[in-house]
């Protein structure tokens, strides 16, 4: 095999949903993510496989916090130390979904929220019962104790020059209904409220954007302080190259080819801020010009036999956008895996070879609608029966479909729960196109005809004359 498909392949992990943590050598830090990684930021939303759980378990990890904190130094997190309130894994830290559902029959959800951050901050100075029922309990007979504990221990953070973090993450599983989810979400909204008056105890959530959109959640005073504050995380086209560069760089085995490449035909010489840590200079992370000069140098110009097909560096990242224009790095790395695995053409004159690109985003798309089946499974009762439409077309047509297959009923008659259903389902065909709209699925065009991006569209088997073709 070609050595620089090699290295894609070595540096790349094959299963990049199973990684929440990578090695130190691969953890690369956007500039970008500053405010989302800034204490003082409680509220980060993210698109799936945006990097919330990544920095959910970074910023727990002592030696990546503090790789974080050599990188962005502004961040402050070089006197945090953190804990988790809520995540993916499982913790005495906090109570499991199945726990929460129990409490919630007992406490109200904001009395849940406060007591599990006493516990992650006071533990280990007062003496509270060893379940979390008792526990929730004590706390609230003990309120005045508990709130005069949390100021002193304000106090000596402050002193001490320290910081006390507690994240959230994972909060679509903190319940098994919507109803039960919405009253979680907003407990936890009021408590990152609450805990703004603090200097040195921080909260920090990673949010879905879709799971702030329902008004119910935000129901409660100054809520929108805590929503015009809140921070996204977000990839441009740089920070996705950056991105790369910094996997190849780091292969332990063929980096150093990749790194001294770079230094030989594009005259950039990669810094090394730890032991067998390597950092991609400045230019090759922000300058788009050479960035684009050194994927050319993989991919070739073209992404055909000429200009008019596009230019692999800007191709790829737009036909792995969502509507909005958000990339999945995820979805990113793994199209490159795919394009590198793709060993067909012998006699090809780059190691990536357009139409293994093209691969690449047909099999990004079928992870992505994958994910969409996860987290929304009624997307898929709506446009499995669209398979075969070409894009872009009449709303019309699309809702022709739903008539025949008689798709918007079905929905009603699956027994779903509220969380797993169209939230304007009850508005009928023009409420859930609204619905796709937002999600980034449905593009409506000036024209009013009905569009959707590559990455949802080749997934679900839907054309478009001229494109990429859609899995079968």
């Amino acid at each position: 095999m070609n050595p620089v498909r090699q290295l894609f392949l070595d540096a790349i992990p094959l299963d990049l949903f199973a990684i929440n943590l990578p090695e130190l050598r691969y953890l690369y830090i956007p500039n970008a993510h500053f405010r989302a990684l800034h204490p003082d930021n409680m509220l980060v939303e993210g698109i799936r496989g945006a990097g919330k759980s990544l920095w959910w378990s970074a910023l727990q990890d002592k030696a990546h916090r503090e790789l974080i904190a050599a990188v962005l130094p502004r961040t402050q997190l070089s006197k945090v130390d953190c804990s988790a309130g809520f995540g993916t894994r499982k913790s005495l830290s906090y109570p499991s979904s199945m726990v929460l559902q129990q409490l919630q029959e007992q406490f109200n959800t904001f009395d849940i929220w406060y007591s599990i951050v006493a516990w992650n901050l006071l533990s280990s100075e007062i003496d509270m019962p060893d379940t979390w029922g008792k526990r929730i309990a004590w706390i609230q007979a003990n309120l005045e104790h508990i709130e005069s504990s949390l100021l002193r221990k304000d106090r000596e953070l402050q002193a001490q020059d320290k910081i006390q973090l507690v994240l959230f993450d994972a909060l679509d599983r903190a319940a098994q209904d919507w109803q039960a989810l919405r009253n979680l979400l907003k407990g936890l909204l009021r408590l990152l409220l609450e805990f703004r008056a603090y200097r040195a105890i921080r909260l920090k959530a990673f949010i879905r954007p879709d799971m702030l959109e329902d008004k119910t959640v935000l129901a409660f005073p100054d809520s929108s302080k805590i929503i015009q504050n809140k921070v996204s995380l977000e990839w441009q086209r740089a920070d996705l190259y950056s991105l790369l560069w910094h996997y190849l760089g780091n292969e332990p085995q063929q980096g150093k080819k990749f790194r001294d490449s770079c230094q030989k035909y594009f005259g950039q010489n990669w810094q090394e801020p730890r032991p067998d840590i390597w950092q991609a200079p400045d230019a090759m992370r922000a300058d788009e010009a050479l960035q684009r000069k050194i994927f050319h140098a993989l991919a070739g110009e073209w992404m055909g036999r000429d200009a008019r097909r596009g230019f692999p560096y800007t191709w790829l990242p737009n036909h792995l956008g969502d509507s909005y224009a958000k990339v999945s790095p995820r979805s990113f790395l793994a199209a490159l895996r795919v394009a590198a695995s793709d060993d067909l053409r012998k006699e090809q004159k780059y190691p990536l070879h357009y139409e293994a690109i093209k691969k690449g985003v047909q099999q990004a798309s079928s992870i992505r609608v994958d994910e969409l089946r996860e987290d929304y499974p009624w997307v898929g009762e709506l446009l499995n029966p669209l398979k075969g439409i070409t894009l872009p077309c009449e709303f019309c047509l699309i809702t022709e479909y739903w008539r025949i297959q008689d798709s918007l009923s079905k929905l009603t008659q699956t027994g779903e729960d509220a969380r797993r259903l169209p939230a304007r389902l009850d508005e009928g065909n023009e409420g859930v196109k609204q619905d796709l709209v937002e999600l980034g699925i449905f593009q409506e065009k000036r024209d009013g005809r009905i569009d959707m991006p590559d990455v949802y569209r080749v997934g679900y088997g839907l054309g478009r004359r001229g494109g990429i073709k859609p899995v079968r």
